[in-house]
Parts: C-alpha cells; structure tokens; sequence
C-alpha cells in the first residue's frame, strides 16, 4: 500500500509539472505572437491583451510548479528529487503552509486573469464584472484571517 501512494504522489507530482511546462511554452508562444505583431507594426491588434495573457500563462504554471514541488517535498521528503529541489519559501513543514503559500500564487494569478480580461473587454464592461474583483477580495480576506488565526 505504501509503494502505491508513493507511485500516485511521484505521477500526481509529474504530470503537475508536466502541465505547467505546457502552460509555460504556451505562455512562451502568447509573448512571441505579441512580439511579432510589435515588430509587424501592427500595434492596434491588441498587442497588449497577448502580453498580459502570456503573464497569466506564466504565473498559472508558477501555481502548478509551487503544487507539485510542494506536494512532493510535503509527502515524500526522502525523495532524491525533492531533496536536491532547495527553494527556501517552498518547505512545507505541513500541508496547511502549503497551502498559504498556494493560496498567495492563485491570488496573484487571480488578479492577472482579471486585469486581462478588462484589457480585453475595456469598451464593453457592466457592473456583473466586479464578481471577479470581489471574489478576489473574500478570498485575500479569507487568507489574511486564517494566517491570522495561526
């Protein structure tokens, strides 16, 4: 039974990491298609929203490296990989840190899907938009009281 989890944490940890590699070079492709549109001179076709969305690409593949290092080095420490991984605000004692830490990255990225969207919609906004902004706000609020709480 032991062998096994160890097996579905070491593939959860992989294909995590996996996934933000995808999200990285897709993150990589959104920057190059904004870069080639600035030397196009084609500025007006919404530079910008590219720019931004690649940022978003590279913080959402920031939050799924920050889950699978974390989540290996929480539950199978004596792992040769985990323990040459040396990040000093990334060891978890306790699956309640790593999610605080988790928690800060998903805000942030939170934030950013946010501000794309509104690059991308800023002729055509209506009050129903300020849910994100708000959900944001209860959930930054939710976080400072748990710290709190500690």
């Amino acid at each position: 039974m032991n062998l096994l989890l160890r097996i579905i944490i070491i593939l959860s940890c992989f294909f995590t990491f996996l996934n933000a590699m995808v999200f990285m070079a897709l993150a990589i492709f959104r920057s190059i298609e904004g870069y080639i549109l600035i030397l196009q001179g084609k500025v007006h076709e919404h530079v910008g929203g590219h720019l931004v969305e690649s940022l978003d690409g590279f913080l959402l593949a920031v939050v799924f490296i920050i889950f699978s290092i974390g989540f290996g080095k929480l539950f199978i420490p004596d792992s040769r990989v985990f323990k040459n991984i040396q990040i000093s605000w990334l060891q978890p004692k306790n699956f309640m840190e790593l999610k605080h830490t988790l928690w800060g990255a998903i805000l942030t990225t939170l934030v950013v899907t946010f501000a794309t969207f509104i690059v991308r919609n800023v002729g055509s906004l209506q009050w129903q938009h300020l849910i994100v902004p708000l959900s944001i706000a209860l959930l930054a609020f939710a976080s400072k009281m748990l710290k709190d709480h500690k």
